[in-house]
């Protein structure tokens, strides 16, 4: 919603707005062309799909599951974490001025 009034602008941001929405959208083309032509994102499902099973084997003598879910819920605590600092400080900020 936010970049839709931005693009709608007549001046320089909607200029910009408008220049990266092609710019990302050119960017989603070449992508789609390139997975056409090599086929990466079913190659990369296959060999994803291998490696998962090879972990899955080895969790049973590992508890590499567990690893891995306490690494996500660590890295998904600290994303969370600054994310309600950033909204703090910003919220501060709007009472300061």
């Amino acid at each position: 919603l936010a970049f839709a009034s931005l693009t709608t602008g007549s001046n320089a941001r909607g200029d910009l707005g408008r220049s990266m929405g092609m710019r990302v959208v050119g960017l989603f083309q070449v992508v789609l062309t390139i997975n056409s032509e090599l086929k990466i994102l079913s190659k990369t499902a296959t060999v994803g799909g291998l490696i998962f099973d090879k972990i899955m084997i080895m969790d049973r003598k590992h508890k590499i599951k567990d690893k891995i879910v306490a690494i996500c819920r660590w890295g998904y605590d600290k994303v969370s974490r600054t994310a309600s600092q950033i909204q703090e400080d910003m919220q501060q900020e709007a009472r300061v001025t």
